[in-house]
């Protein structure tokens, strides 16, 4: 999974790699000649990572273009953006929800939609492709209402893409067929 080193400002995203483990600090260039250790920085995995890599990719939303259809049994969505460190972040992010799906590490717990994903987590299926710029998937159950859930979540993401921060705050409707 793709880790990124956020460092301290939004304008300073930086590097890519292959793996979510955790690295060493980053050395960085602060300025010509000079070099600064980052000791603050939050380990991947963990929600401060995560809501770092959130922030970062809400408030460059306007870079990233979605696109969503609909599929037998859920939904292919491509995630992309024409800045090569906001798509680092989309790769980082997807497979970051993928294990926390996956291992039932929960996040945006006050928000229904969310709650409904991660409680019906162990039958949604993600295939993941990276993109040269950004990420595609495949969201696919064979539970007729996760389907319906997995469709809404899609609606609610591409909202995030389309709004930004202002859409970050606000609880979204697990559509009454999506319910149990």
């Amino acid at each position: 999974m793709g880790a990124v080193c956020l460092f301290a400002t939004l304008n300073s995203i930086g590097c890519a790699s292959s793996s979510r483990s955790s690295k060493p600090p980053e050395t960085t260039a602060s300025s010509p000649g000079t070099t600064s250790t980052r000791h603050d920085s939050p380990a991947p995995g963990t929600v401060a990572y995560d809501k770092s890599v959130f922030s970062s990719l809400f408030d460059n939303h306007g870079t990233i273009t979605r696109s969503v259809r609909e599929i037998d049994g859920g939904i292919e969505a491509t995630t992309e953006s024409s800045d090569p460190a906001v798509a680092a972040l989309l790769q980082d992010h997807i497979n970051a929800m993928k294990d926390r799906l996956e291992t039932g590490r929960r996040i945006r717990q006050w928000d229904p939609i969310y709650v409904a994903m991660f409680d019906e987590g162990k039958l949604i299926k993600l295939d993941i492709e990276r993109t040269p710029t950004g990420i595609r998937v495949r969201e696919t159950s064979t539970d007729p209402k996760v389907v319906d859930l997995i469709r809404a979540h899609g609606v609610v993401v591409s909202s995030f893409v389309r709004e930004g921060p202002e859409e970050a705050g606000k609880e979204h409707a697990v559509p009454d067929s999506a319910k149990r």
